[in-house]
């Protein structure tokens, strides 16, 4: 197997079971690498550190799988892995049957490094999102279908990063039989997930946690609640059944994500509460604040503006627009939850953002909860990026300030 040394210092975060190693980090390799192959990590004196794969082009170039000396990686390494994972998130979920759609791999949270995989009520779609996990994947297959058991496996391996790694973007099946749809529950609500063609693995599973507190704390009987970027309806969903609210106002731009919200609304019984709305939500949460719309609790979960470090002063701008808007069409004594699942927005900086937006439109507000992604997302204390999604849950005071 190749052997990999790395500069004397660099040791340290390894011993510190950080999973990745930067190319800038490479003292020397014992033969030419080849992209994407298993390799040994040494420290500078040739002390085994970890076993991982290496693609020497990447800036991450390599990523560890583990930091045992005697574990082989091979089928029953797979195997032992995505047993871990799966018993977690089976004992995680165990106190409820109502809920059949959960995150089964979560890359480095699960020392399975380039590799997602959800599970829909008895189908797995998966991303292999680096080369190393590329050339795994034959084994990865054979250890999901021996584990789990599913019915099919989906490759869905559309993110950009694989091309970052010099790889295509796949969609193909890998196992079994894929329906284009499937029905999952989500504390115990219907969802109609598209896996074929649509965003994603299919759903934001990421949000579940956050969707129940929503319903059961922000939400009262008789509500209007406006749900934007609300995708498949997670959100207004749970507002409707869970909450009893009366009215969910849902936006997204999405056509195929509103369709879907619609259907999951009429198979939950709630589809005379929805309004759906197509458009860019900037724009409509603009002309219905202008409008002078009111609502007692208000979501805004848009996707990730920030996508490099070079763009956060600019998403900035665009998280305070929202917020603004949101502010100002909430009723004294109103809910509104706030979200980025950009990695780069930190929980600090989302404070500093809903904080300015309230101080300008002159809303007093206390923040009763900050959340962060679901439990079967857990985060990497090393990796700071690893905790993407923050949600800040607050409430506005009942008196007015003029």
């Amino acid at each position: 197997m190749l052997q990999v040394s790395i500069k004397p210092g660099r040791e340290r975060r390894v011993k510190a079971f950080h999973p990745w190693i930067y190319k800038k980090e490479i003292l020397s390799f014992s033969r030419k690498p080849k992209p994407g192959e298993l390799c040994i990590i040494r420290d500078y004196k040739g002390a085994f550190l970890a076993k991982g794969y290496i693609n020497p082009e990447s800036y991450i170039a390599i990523r560890i799988l583990t930091f045992r000396k005697e574990e082989e990686i091979d089928l029953n390494f797979f195997v032992k892995r995505i047993e871990e994972a799966f018993n977690y998130r089976k004992k995680l979920l165990q106190s409820t049957s109502a809920t059949t759609g959960f995150r089964l791999i979560h890359s480095e949270a699960d020392y399975l490094p380039g590799l997602i995989a959800d599970y829909y009520n008895g189908y797995i779609v998966a991303q292999f999102t680096t080369l190393g996990m590329e050339i795994l994947k034959p084994l990865i297959v054979k250890a999901l279908v021996e584990v789990v058991k599913p019915a099919g496996i989906y490759e869905k391996s559309t993110v950009p990063t694989r091309e970052l790694e010099g790889l295509p973007l796949v969609e193909q099946t890998l196992y079994g039989d894929i329906p284009e749809k499937v029905e999952i529950l989500e504390n115990g609500i219907k969802i109609v997930v598209q896996i074929i063609g649509g965003q994603k693995t299919g759903y934001f599973l990421d949000q579940r946690e956050n969707k129940l507190l929503f319903a059961k704390e922000f939400v009262d009987e008789g509500d209007k609640v406006l749900d934007a970027f609300c995708h498949l309806g997670g959100f207004g969903l749970h507002a409707a059944v869970i909450g009893k609210a009366e009215k969910v106002v849902a936006v997204d731009s999405s056509e195929l994500a509103l369709s879907l919200a619609e259907e999951n609304a009429r198979i939950n019984g709630v589809l005379d509460k929805f309004e759906f709305i197509k458009g860019d939500c900037f724009k409509v949460l603009k002309n219905m604040q202008q409008a002078g719309e009111k609502f007692d609790s208000i979501v805004i979960d848009p996707p990730a503006f920030a996508k490099s470090k070079t763009v956060v002063e600019q998403a900035k701008k665009g998280y305070k627009e929202l917020f603004l808007r949101g502010l100002k069409m909430l009723k004294p004594g109103g809910k509104i939850v706030v979200c980025s699942c950009s990695h780069h927005i930190t929980p600090p900086i989302l404070e500093e953002i809903l904080l300015s937006a309230a101080l300008d439109t002159r809303t007093p507000l206390r923040v009763l909860y900050t959340t962060y992604q679901a439990k079967d997302h857990p985060f990497v204390l090393q990796i700071p990026e690893s905790r993407y999604l923050k949600c800040i849950f607050a409430r506005r005071f009942e008196w007015e300030v003029k």
